[in-house]
Parts: C-alpha cells; structure tokens; sequence
C-alpha cells in the first residue's frame, strides 16, 4: 500500500462512523482506531440556584426581616437522659405492662428508665443521677441514635 492509498484510506475511515479497523496486505498488518472521548466520572447536575451575578451587574435586594427569636423549649436548658446507642425505645419491659417511669417520677441513679433493643438485645437505660422526669422526648417503638435525648428531667 502506498502513501496516497493510505491516505485517502484513513479520510474515509475518518468520515466513517466505524471507531477501529484492521487490515492485513503482503504480511503486514495496520490498524486504525478512532480516539474514544473521555467521560467523566462524575456528571455535575446543572446548577439550579438564583441567577448568577454578571460582571458589573448590580443587584438590589431588600433586607429580609428577622426572625422572631423563639424562646427555648425546656428541655432545651434541661438535663436529659440520652440513649447509649442506635436501635428501638421502649417505655416498657414488655407490651401491656407497666411503664418504667411517667413524667412527674422521681428517679434513683441506676434506676431503669427505659429498654432500648439493639440486633434483638434489650439494654435497659438506666438514669445516671437521682432525677425527677419533666417530659418523655420519644414515642413507645420509635427509633432512637446513640446520643439522642429520650427524658428531660431535673435533677434532685
């Protein structure tokens, strides 16, 4: 094959929508293949946010107003009794029994306040300090995070 027959080869492979060819003449062997456009890995949503500024565009925006400070919940300043890990809160030892505590109840440190269940395990919680329970922050059965405050209470 010579250089005018290479070339008008590779411009018809080029206008071609085949990405690789092979062709063997006289024992030697060519092949062409078309360079693969890189993807990337990561494809950006388009940006969705408020219109971006344009050099030397000026916006004029009022001040919003400010929010009224809303005042603290109180178990937001009170002490809790926090759950030692992930897993199920249940108020009780056992359906259709009797609660551990109920708001009002004074609590001896050590004293059970609650079970949580862990991978089928039920771990009872046990109040740290001697305490009176102000509010019960979570529903019988509901989920709970290590951390996650279950009683507001005072402390004795």
């Amino acid at each position: 094959m010579n250089i005018k027959e290479l070339e008008e080869l590779m411009r018809i492979f080029e206008a071609s929508s085949l990405s690789e060819i092979e062709i063997e003449e006289d024992g030697r062997r060519m092949r062409l293949q078309k360079a693969q456009p890189i993807q990337p890995a990561f494809q950006p949503y388009p940006y969705a946010g408020p219109p971006l500024e344009q050099p030397g565009a000026v916006i004029l925006a009022e001040a919003p107003e400010a929010a009224p400070v809303a005042e603290p919940e109180p178990e937001d300043v009170l002490p809790t009794i926090d759950s030692p890990m992930v897993g199920t809160f249940y108020s009780a030892p056992a359906p259709g029994e009797d609660l551990f505590i109920k708001v009002g109840d004074s609590v001896e440190e050590g004293q059970t306040v609650c079970i949580v269940e862990a991978m089928k395990l039920m771990n009872e919680v046990g109040a740290k300090l001697a305490c009176k329970i102000v509010k019960v922050l979570v529903e019988n059965g509901e989920p709970v995070e290590f951390g996650q405050p279950l009683f507001a209470v005072e402390l004795a």
